[in-house]
């Protein structure tokens, strides 16, 4: 279902992108790229194709929120898939990412089966666009 799917993964912690990609593997992506900061992920955003952006959002040079933020002034980025991932539990810090138009949240640590019910709950929001591309 996901093999033909290309994923970002964002985030300073070379492990944390390690747990990530090993989910993602394990859901049948194929074309997974990595990054550890939002600056790196907007250029990778304009020279390949996503169909999904995971990004932490406490990074050095761009964070997760700044991220999203820019894709968002891009017309050609701004309607792909972004689930933001943190440690930080934190409602006001979640509702403030809401407000800024951020509705898919993970927060670590999270298990296999989080992982996935989010991974599917936002490709097939998006869906049929993002998995017909």
């Amino acid at each position: 279902m996901f093999a033909n799917c290309s994923v970002l993964i964002v985030d300073d912690d070379s492990f944390a992108r390690g747990i990530i990609r090993h989910h993602l593997v394990r859901l049948g992506f194929k074309n997974i790229f990595e990054v550890s900061d939002g600056e790196k992920a907007m250029s990778t955003l304009r020279s390949a194709r996503m169909q999904l952006v995971i990004a932490d959002r406490y990074m050095p040079v761009l964070n997760g929120l700044e991220l999203f933020c820019d894709m968002q002034t891009d017309p050609t980025l701004k309607d792909i898939p972004f689930v933001m991932i943190t440690m930080e539990d934190n409602r006001a810090k979640i509702d403030d990412a809401a407000k800024q138009g951020i509705h898919h949240y993970l927060v670590k640590p999270f298990n296999a089966e989080m992982f996935d019910t989010k991974v599917h709950e936002v490709l097939l929001e998006s869906a049929p666009k993002t998995l017909s591309e």
